[in-house]
């Protein structure tokens, strides 16, 4: 036989959890709705990252890798670690190596940091370039690479310096800024 005091307790105690039950419950038994203003957005990193892009014909126009990709949720900017890149338009074949890379948010342009390599491959020995500077901005859509920074551009023909250059990829135009110097070899 239970005492007085002992049911009393049992019965305050369930009626204290029936009534904490009735207020705590949902209205209508499901899930809540997603919070407002809760970014579910992801940092993330990326090992061995390569990606490709293709023209309107399905060739192969652009490709970039490295080791290392990261993501910033709250900018969208990648960051990326020892970038290549190879760029195609009309037989030739650029390949562009930086130290770092940063691409935008809107993925348009790509910041090439500390040292960077273009290197033009064509059809013929001739039509090879090797371009170094630093801090080369690439605008993806139109393949134009340029630097405020100094320039060495080297071909078959010779070499010539510069500060600050612009190259189309696209056109194989070639724009020197200031103080530019060259050096032409003569044809045996």
């Amino acid at each position: 036989m239970m005492s007085r005091s002992t049911r009393r307790g049992l019965l305050l105690a369930g009626l204290l959890a029936g009534t904490t039950f009735w207020l705590t419950r949902d209205g209508d038994g499901g899930p809540e709705g997603p919070i407002e203003g809760l970014d579910t957005r992801l940092d993330y990193a990326l090992e061995n990252f390569d990606m490709r892009a293709y023209d309107e014909q399905g060739a192969p126009a652009l490709r970039l890798w490295a080791p290392r990709l990261t993501n910033e949720a709250a900018t969208n900017i990648g960051r990326v670690e020892n970038p290549r890149l190879q760029v195609r338009h009309e037989g030739f074949l650029w390949n562009i190596m930086a130290e770092m890379a940063v691409i935008s948010d809107d993925q348009e342009e790509v910041f090439l940091g500390g040292m960077v390599r273009l290197e033009r491959d064509g059809d013929t020995p001739a039509q090879r370039m090797d371009i170094d500077s630093r801090n080369v901005t690439l605008l993806v859509e139109s393949r134009i690479a340029r630097s405020p920074e100094s320039v060495r551009l080297a071909d078959p023909a010779g070499e010539l310096r510069a500060r600050g250059f612009q190259v189309d990829m696209l056109n194989n135009e070639f724009h020197l800024e200031n103080d530019v110097e060259g050096v032409y070899v003569l044809p045996q």
